[in-house]
């Protein structure tokens, strides 16, 4: 099980990844996403709860993102996205040729799948700009032709779980590496150490 996951895009080094990582990135992803969206769930929540005339749960969450918030959402989640991966991990001009590592013309990630993060990310970006555009300016009047608003808001449905993903999985191989460099700076300290004490 652990070979077929390995072989997969993006999500293949998670079969090495530490538990910690997992768990932290679980934790760092959680926490965002809850407070991130509360615009979108927390009012539908009360407003249901407390009204006896209230439309469904559903309904008003339909009616929350309808606006395509969720696009913004998935925009704003591609900014800690990009940073995450391009911080540390990123290296402009590098000329190593190391199995873990992935480059985009001049660019070198040292993150698993950098150059696939970069790139998701900026279709997300992309899309995101585009169709919020789209809902704005039809809502505004400047675009005369009627969208499809069911097809835009299944889309931004689509769009956000992607990028919630790809934040989570950045997150994880970024703790993972993290702690690896911990164990290697520790590793370090101690053989130092050992060889001022015994020559």
């Amino acid at each position: 099980m652990g070979n077929l996951i390995r072989r997969m895009p993006l999500i293949g080094g998670l079969a090495d990844a530490r538990s910690s990582s997992v768990r932290a990135a679980i934790k760092e992803v959680g926490i965002t996403t809850l407070f991130s969206t509360l615009p979108v769930w927390f009012f539908p929540t009360l407003y249901t709860l407390a009204f006896l005339d209230a439309s469904s749960w559903r309904s008003n969450i339909h009616s929350a993102i309808s606006q395509g918030d969720l696009y913004i959402y998935s925009s704003a989640l591609i900014g800690p996205l990009i940073f995450a991966i391009t911080v540390n991990y990123a290296d402009w001009g590098r000329e190593t040729a190391s199995p873990n590592v992935s480059r985009i013309g001049s660019i070198t990630f040292a993150l698993p799948y950098g150059v696939w993060f970069v790139l998701i990310s900026f279709l997300i970006a992309m899309i995101a700009v585009f169709c919020f555009t789209l809902m704005r300016f039809e809502s505004a009047g400047f675009i005369k032709a009627r969208l499809n608003y069911d097809s835009l808001i299944t889309v931004s449905m689509l769009v956000y779980p992607v990028a919630l993903v790809c934040l989570f999985l950045v997150s994880v191989y970024r703790n993972d590496l993290a702690n690896q460099s911990s164990i290697d700076s520790d590793t370090k300290e101690f053989i130092d150490e050992w060889n001022s004490r015994h020559g």
